[in-house]
């Protein structure tokens, strides 16, 4: 009797240790999805922030470039650029958004574009990337702006 009690408290062992087994996985996968649904919708409360720094941005750009401030305009147009880069990876991640990576990209390439003319004091085409900047904003908010 006393071997078999021990077959029998060995084997509920054995079965505790299996089922505390699969409720750790089962909590691993239940919190690793919940972690990937909170880092998702911080990436979309991040590109609502960054969209409208963009937009804040783009407008002081465009204002500086007016006052022939290159400092600033260069500036911001670099921290535009910076911004861009962070929506580019945003959407790379997100998949299935290949016109707006192009968008983020082309903005990106503006942003410098604005950087470049503005040390070399063309000021001409400096404005003209900092317009296509803020058409860029609308062209891409028709389809990927999050937050109304």
């Amino acid at each position: 009797m006393c071997t078999n009690r021990r077959i029998f408290e060995d084997s509920g062992r054995r079965n505790s240790a299996a089922q505390r087994l699969a409720v750790g996985v089962a909590t691993a996968l239940v919190t690793l999805a919940l972690s990937q649904r909170i880092a998702f919708a911080q990436s979309i409360l991040d590109f609502d922030e960054w969209m409208q720094k963009i937009d804040r941005k783009s407008q002081s750009v465009q204002r500086n470039l007016a006052r022939k401030d290159a400092t600033t305009a260069g500036a911001d147009a670099m921290e535009i650029g910076e911004l861009y880069g962070s929506m580019e990876a945003y959407f790379t991640r997100k998949g299935d958004s290949a016109d707006a990576v192009k968008l983020s990209k082309e903005g990106r390439e503006l942003a410098t574009t604005v950087v470049r003319s503005v040390a070399g004091n063309d000021f001409a085409a400096a404005t003209q990337a900092a317009l296509g900047i803020a058409r860029a904003c609308r062209t891409c908010h028709h389809q990927y702006k999050p937050l109304d």
